[in-house]
C-alpha cells in the first residue's frame, strides 16, 4: 500500500504560477479503495497547479486503460480513460468541499491529497454501459457460453412483448372517449 504522501500535490513552499506534477494509476492504486468496480488499469495523471494570490486551480488530465467487467457476461475487459477535470482550490476555516468543483483547505495545509479525487474522476470517465467491443466483423466479444445462456433465457416470441394486461385495457377506453 503506497502512502498517502505519494498522491498529494504539496503546496508549501510553491510560488505563484503554474506547477506540473504527475501519477501513475495501478493496481496497487485501485486496490486502496474498498469495493471498487476497477481491480486494474494503468493511467497516467497529469495535474497542473495554478497558484494565484487567495487561490488556486488544479487540473486533471487522465489518460490510460482500466479493467471493468461486463455488464453482459460478467468478464473483465479493458476500457479507455480519457478525460480532464477542474478543481478550485481556496483556504478558509472550515476544510471540505463546499461544491463538487471548490475544495476549502486549511491556512495551515501544507498537500492537497488528490487521490479520491484521481479515483472519482477515473470512475467519472467510464461509459455508463460496459460491455466488450464488437470484432471487426461486428460480432460480440463477450463470453460465447453466457451469450449462448442468456439467448435462451429471452422470450421466444414477439407476440409476448405485445400482449397487455387486460386490467389496463378500461383505462385505454376513456382516454380514446376525451380525445
Amino acid at each position: 500500500m503506497k502512502k498517502r504522501e505519494s498522491y498529494a500535490v504539496r503546496i508549501s513552499g510553491l510560488g505563484e504560477g503554474v506547477h506540473d506534477f504527475s501519477f501513475e494509476l495501478d493496481r496497487q492504486f485501485f486496490a486502496l479503495f474498498e469495493q471498487s468496480e476497477i481491480e486494474n488499469g494503468r493511467v497516467h495523471a497529469g495535474v497542473v497547479l495554478e497558484k494565484k494570490h487567495g487561490f488556486m486551480s488544479l487540473r486533471f488530465s487522465l489518460q490510460g486503460e482500466v479493467e471493468v467487467v461486463c455488464d453482459r457476461c460478467l468478464e473483465s475487459f479493458p476500457t479507455g480513460i480519457d478525460t480532464a477535470q477542474l478543481l478550485f482550490v481556496r483556504t478558509g476555516e472550515v476544510p471540505g468541499e463546499i461544491e463538487d468543483d471548490v475544495l476549502v483547505i486549511g491556512k495551515d495545509d501544507h498537500e492537497i491529497d488528490v487521490r479520491q479525487f484521481l479515483y472519482e474522476f477515473v470512475i467519472l470517465a467510464l461509459p455508463f454501459k460496459k460491455v466488450h467491443p464488437d470484432d471487426d466483423s461486428g460480432n460480440s466479444l463477450c463470453n460465447p457460453d453466457m451469450l449462448t445462456k442468456l439467448n435462451a433465457h429471452k422470450l421466444k416470441e414477439k407476440d409476448q412483448y405485445d400482449q397487455t394486461d387486460p386490467r389496463w385495457d378500461a383505462l385505454k377506453g376513456i382516454i380514446e372517449k376525451n380525445k
